[in-house]
Order: structure tokens, then C-alpha cells, then sequence
């Protein structure tokens, strides 16, 4: 199961060359941020929006935020082509690092083997 909502925010300047979503967004639950995060770096698709003040600029930092960011949406099979779509997600765990379930999961239970 996947939850998400979409925001919609003012434009903003982009930040010394980086790129910048500057509309809506997904989020995403996960049951394995670490396992999730390892793979979007591996896929080259971790990206941090400097508009938020929660930033994860490394698996540490995203466990430690319950979250990461995806910009582009890449083919995993073929990674020489051009992204899909460019569409940000936050992707955030179901639970804390203490096991814990996360304040805006919005699922009733955590899913079992967590």
C-alpha cells in the first residue's frame, strides 16, 4: 500500500545550479527506508530540495529524518536514458529509528517483521 498527497507551492529561484522542484509533490511509505535509500542511490536519484528544512544528504541523515527526496523517475534497466518523468517524492518510513510508528504514517499498524 501507498499513501500520498500532493502540495503546491510558490515558485521558487534555484540555488547555485541545482535543480528545484517548485510544485507538487508524492510521499511515499516504505516499511525499509535503508533498503529504499540504498537503492535510490545506486539509481543516482537521491536529491535534496533546499526549500525544506529537513534535509537527508546520506543514509544516516535520512534515517535520522524518516525521510529522502526523489527528483527523477529513472528507468532502473536503463540507466543511460533520460529520466521518465521528473516529479518529486518524499519518501518517508512507516516507522522512527526506535521502531516507533512515524507521526504522519497513516496506516492503523506497522507492517509485521519491522
Amino acid at each position: 500500500n501507498v499513501h500520498t498527497h500532493t502540495r503546491t507551492r510558490a515558485r521558487a529561484r534555484p540555488l547555485q545550479g541545482r535543480p528545484i522542484n517548485n510544485g507538487a509533490h508524492l510521499s511515499l511509505y516504505v516499511s525499509d527506508l535503508r533498503a529504499a535509500y540504498r537503492e535510490a542511490e545506486r539509481l543516482g536519484v537521491v536529491f535534496v530540495n533546499h526549500r525544506f528544512k529537513r534535509r537527508a544528504y546520506s543514509l544516516d541523515e535520512s534515517v535520522q529524518q524518516c525521510m529522502f527526496r526523489l527528483l527523477d523517475i529513472v528507468d532502473p534497466l536503463d540507466l543511460e536514458g533520460k529520466p521518465i518523468i521528473r516529479l518529486e517524492h518524499e519518501v518517508r518510513s512507516v516507522v522512527n529509528a526506535d521502531g516507533t510508528k512515524y507521526k504522519s504514517c497513516p496506516f492503523y499498524d506497522i507492517p509485521e517483521g519491522l
